[in-house]
């Protein structure tokens, strides 16, 4: 299919798309998928079955697209991130785990997996080596925060309290690190800083 007719149908199904009418753009987008094998198309229809509500073929098309392709860095990052959106904290795991080595931040992001798991001893592992990458400062930042977390619920305060200490300066006012705070300093029993 030539490229004008491709970007053609591909502008008609967004149409469809606004009018409300996605079963029209779904038949588009896999007639595409069939004629023409790109990832962009699957992201398309991935995205109009997830707006749709229908997760699970949604996460299948993505992984058909994954196994076409499993080296691809970046068809593994954008599955991983959209299971990571949907709260498939496992599978977003196994996908990212593969990539780490490539993208620093995937460090965080399978921090982040582990956590919304409470698996705190991994997710601290992962975000201690993050921390470490030369990466984003302001996901460090929020790595720090998350340690914070981590180590309350490890009940190592003092550790809690360092990391908690690192990122005053930049989030005062936000309402997580001042609950993190709180709780710390009252599980050291220095109340009148709870209070504060």
């Amino acid at each position: 299919m030539k490229e004008e007719k491709i970007k053609y149908k591909l502008n008609l199904a967004a149409a469809y798309v606004s009018e409300g009418k996605n079963l029209h753009a779904i038949q588009i987008y896999k007639r595409l998928i069939n004629l023409k094998d790109s990832d962009n198309t699957y992201y398309l229809l991935a995205e109009l079955y997830e707006n749709m509500g229908f997760f699970d073929s949604a996460i299948s098309l993505l992984d058909q697209l994954h196994s076409k392709s499993p080296e691809n860095i970046d068809i593994s990052l954008y599955f991983g991130q959209f299971l990571l959106r949907n709260s498939k904290w496992f599978e977003a795991v196994q996908v990212l785990d593969n990539i780490k080595h490539e993208k620093p931040y995937v460090l965080y992001l399978i921090g982040y997996c582990y956590l919304m798991i409470n698996e705190y001893e991994l997710s601290k592992e992962y975000f201690t080596d993050y921390i470490k990458s030369n990466d984003n400062d302001e996901l460090k930042l929020k790595a720090h925060l998350h340690l914070a977390k981590i180590e309350y619920e490890l009940k190592n305060y003092d550790q809690a309290l360092d990391f908690a200490n690192k990122i005053q300066f930049v989030y005062s006012d936000f309402w997580e690190l001042n609950l993190i705070s709180a709780k710390i300093y009252y599980s050291l029993k220095m109340y009148n800083h709870a209070l504060t």
